[in-house]
């Protein structure tokens, strides 16, 4: 494999692409669009989160997720607090998504206690239940 680069980086064609400024732009560009996916799939921590999957072979994208938020112990309806389509993104499991609203809700009930959880059913594992404490105290799923 290093004797591939080190032959590719000696072509003649890629020298002169090395050797402008344009050149360094497409290589530098090139660059981040293969580093980006490759960070995101190390780091991220939210299985629902499938920004660089082949979304139509994916069992995950047909998951069903029913977000349930508790203030002060008292269930709320999402809809009178946020947009439909928060709520649906939420419905697809977005951890993101639903820790963005878990702090929303702090901000406008400075002192309540809001319990967030998730419960998610899967085509093809069994169903999971994530989260389920105060989201003004523990803000990540």
């Amino acid at each position: 494999m290093l004797r591939l680069l080190i032959r590719m980086w000696n072509h003649p064609a890629v020298r002169g692409l090395v050797h402008t400024w344009r050149g360094r732009f497409i290589l530098a560009f090139l660059a981040v669009q293969l580093v980006l996916p490759v960070r995101y799939y190390v780091a991220h921590r939210d299985p629902h989160d499938e920004r660089f999957a082949w979304r139509m072979f994916s069992p995950m994208r047909m998951a069903q997720c029913q977000p349930t938020v508790l203030l002060d112990g008292k269930p709320l309806e999402l809809g009178a607090e946020f947009h439909e389509a928060w709520i649906t993104i939420a419905r697809r499991g977005r951890f993101s998504v639903i820790e963005a609203m878990g702090k929303a809700l702090c901000e406008r009930h400075p002192g309540a206690e809001v319990r967030m959880s998730i419960d998610c059913r899967y085509n093809d594992r069994e169903p999971q239940t994530y989260g389920g404490y105060d989201m003004c105290n523990v803000p990540l799923l």
